[in-house]
C-alpha cells in the first residue's frame, strides 16, 4: 500500500468501483448489499482528557493531518476544563468555554501534547493550548504558496445573538490570524475541506429547517417549533468569500420511525445509556442531523450524519442520543442514504466511553489497507440527565474499516449476477477487493456497445477467485494481458457465491 494519507488532502486521479450506491450497477440477482462498521481499536479513547484545561472534555471534528515538513500527525482537539471565577483566565472566560489544543503522533495512536506556550491558562503559558474558542478545522493546505495561510481553519463567533464562522490562517497551526470579518451565519456543528474534486473549500454546517419541511416531519406532534436541525453548505475558492448557506441534507420520514424504534430499544437495554425518565416522552420522539462528516472518497463524497434521535420534554428538542449512519453523493449536494440507514458505528455499553454519543470526524486515514476513522464518543447522553463525570467525560476514539469495507455486495450458496453499467476501460488490470474464502468470483467482460462477449473473457475462461484479499488481479486462461481491451468502453458480468465484493478496481 502506499503511505498513509488522509482523503482531504490527495486527490484520487484513479478511481474504484464501490457499491455504496446504484451509480455504476445496472443489474443485481440474487444478490444483497450489506453495510460493514468500523471495528473499535479499544474500550478506550486514543486522546483524552490529562491536563486541567481538558479534564471535563476532549472532543474532536477533524482527525488527524500528516504534516509533510514535520514528519508527524497533528491534531487539533475542543477542550474544557477547571471552571473558575470571572477574571481568572480560566476556560470560561474562552468563547464558548472552549479551548483548542494540539497533539501530536508518529503513529496515530500514542499522542503527546507539546506545550506551545502561546495561551495564557490560570496565568501559565505551560499548556498546549494554541487558540481560544470553537473552530471548524484546521486543514492543512500543503499546495497554498503563501506560508502564512498553510494551516487555515474557521473561527465561531457570537455577537448580538447572531453566531458566525470566520476565516483565520497560521503558518504552523499554533499562531493564528485574527478572523476575516465577513463570515458564514451557521449554528455550531460544523465540518471544514478541500475539496480535491470540485476544487474548492467546504463547510458543512448546522442549521434549521424552513417551516413547510419542518411541519411536514412533526406531523401534528407535540415537537417544540425550535431546533430542527439539518446540514447546509457553503464553498469557496480563495478561503475568504464565502457563498450562503444552502440546504443539502436533512431527515426524513422515514428517520422519524427508524428514530423512535432505537428510542425504544435503548430505553429497554439495561446495558445502554438513556435519558432519565424526566426527558422520556415517546409523544415528542424526533430525529433531525446533528452534523455531518464528509470526505473525499475515489471520486465520490462519503458523508457520517450524526443521527440525534431525540427523547423530548427538554427545551430545545436537546435530549437524545447521536449515532451516525452513511451517506454518499457524487457533487456533495444531493445525498443518497446508504446500508438501509444502519448506524455506521455503534455506541458502546454504559460503562465505555462512547456509550451515549458518537459523532465521527471528517479525515479518515488510509492506513494499513484499512480505513481509520477517528471519533468523538461521550459517557453521557446529549442533555437529558445521564452522564459518568466520575472519569473524564468521553475523548477521541479509534475505529478501522477494511480498505474499500463501507459495503459489500453478498451472494450465499446460490449464485448471484453482478452487471455493471458501461465504463471507460483505461487500465492495464483488473483488481477485486473481496472475500470469497469457501467460494468463489467470475469476471466475464461485454462489449457495451452491443452487450456482447469480448472474446477470451468469459466466465468458462476465468480462473476462480477463492481468496480473501483488498486486491486481487483477474485472470484469464490464454489472455496475457488487457491490451486488447483498453480505450474500449466495457461492461463487467460477475459472477459470485458465498463471496462479498467491496470494490473493483481498473489499473
Amino acid at each position: 500500500m502506499n503511505a498513509d494519507r488522509t482523503f482531504s488532502q490527495s486527490g484520487n486521479t484513479i478511481n474504484k468501483i464501490l457499491f455504496v450506491d446504484d451509480y455504476w450497477i445496472d443489474t443485481l440477482e440474487n444478490l444483497q448489499r450489506t453495510l460493514h462498521q468500523p471495528k473499535k481499536y479499544s474500550n478506550y479513547p486514543v486522546l483524552a482528557g490529562s491536563y486541567p484545561w481538558e479534564n471535563n472534555m476532549v472532543q474532536t471534528r477533524q482527525g488527524p493531518q500528516w504534516i509533510d515538513e514535520e514528519r508527524i500527525w497533528k491534531i487539533w482537539y475542543n477542550a474544557a476544563g477547571k471552571l473558575g471565577p470571572k477574571g481568572s483566565g480560566g476556560v470560561e472566560e474562552y468563547n464558548f468555554g472552549m479551548a483548542i489544543c494540539l497533539a501530536t503522533s508518529r503513529d496515530l495512536i500514542n499522542w503527546e501534547k507539546p506545550f506551545t506556550r502561546t495561551i495564557s491558562y490560570y496565568g501559565s503559558k505551560e499548556n498546549n493550548i494554541v487558540l481560544n474558542g470553537l473552530i471548524s478545522g484546521p486543514i492543512y493546505d500543503r499546495n497554498e504558496p503563501v506560508a502564512d495561510r498553510r494551516y487555515k481553519a474557521m473561527l465561531n463567533q457570537y455577537k448580538n445573538g447572531v453566531m458566525s464562522w470566520h476565516p483565520i490562517f497560521s503558518s504552523d497551526g499554533v499562531h493564528w490570524s485574527n478572523p476575516v470579518e465577513e463570515g458564514v451565519k451557521a449554528s455550531d456543528e460544523t465540518q471544514l475541506l478541500y475539496d480535491e474534486i470540485s476544487k474548492e473549500y467546504r463547510f458543512y454546517c448546522k442549521g434549521f429547517l424552513p417551516g413547510k419541511i419542518r411541519e411536514k416531519l412533526i406531523d401534528g406532534r407535540p415537537i417544540q417549533p425550535n431546533n430542527h436541525r439539518c446540514v447546509y453548505l457553503s464553498t469557496s475558492k480563495d478561503f475568504i468569500k464565502w457563498t450562503i448557506p444552502e440546504l443539502v441534507f436533512h431527515a426524513d420520514e422515514l428517520d422519524q420511525k427508524i428514530g423512535a424504534k432505537r428510542n425504544v430499544s435503548a430505553k429497554a437495554d439495561s446495558n445502554r445509556l438513556y435519558p432519565t425518565a424526566q426527558y422520556d416522552n415517546p409523544n415528542q420522539y424526533y430525529t433531525d442531523i446533528y452534523s455531518m462528516a464528509v470526505f473525499n472518497y475515489e471520486g465520490m463524497y462519503i458523508g457520517m450524519p450524526c443521527m440525534f434521535d431525540q427523547t423530548g420534554s427538554l427545551r430545545n428538542n436537546s435530549a437524545g442520543l447521536l449515532y451516525p449512519e452513511l451517506a454518499t453523493s457524487r457533487d456533495g449536494y444531493k445525498w443518497n442514504r446508504a446500508g438501509n440507514r444502519d448506524i455506521f458505528l455503534s455506541l458502546g455499553s454504559k460503562e465505555d466511553f462512547d456509550g451515549g454519543n458518537i459523532l465521527m470526524a471528517a479525515h479518515p486515514i488510509i492506513k494499513d489497507e484499512q480505513v481509520w476513522f477517528y471519533y468523538l464518543g461521550q459517557p453521557e447522553t446529549h442533555d437529558g440527565g445521564i452522564s459518568r463525570l466520575s472519569r473524564v467525560n468521553g475523548g477521541i476514539g479509534l475505529s478501522k474499516l477494511r480498505l474499500d469495507g463501507f459495503i459489500s455486495i453478498d451472494a450465499g450458496n446460490k449464485p448471484g449476477l453482478l452487471i455493471t453499467k458501461a465504463i471507460d476501460f483505461t487500465g492495464d488490470n483488473i483488481w477485486l477487493n473481496l472475500d470469497a474464502t469457501g467460494g468463489e468470483v467470475l469476471v466475464e467482460l461485454l462489449d457495451a456497445k452491443n452487450f456482447k462477449l469480448l472474446k477470451g473473457f468469459s466466465f468458462e475462461n476465468c480462473i476462480p477467485v477463492s481468496s480473501d484479499t483488498v486486491a486481487t488481479k483477474v485472470h484469464w486462461q490464454n489472455q496475457r494481458g488487457l491490451q486488447s481491451i483498453k480505450g474500449k468502453k466495457i461492461v463487467f458480468r460477475i459472477k459470485m457465491s458465498n463471496a462479498k465484493l467491496y470494490s473493483i478496481h481498473v489499473k
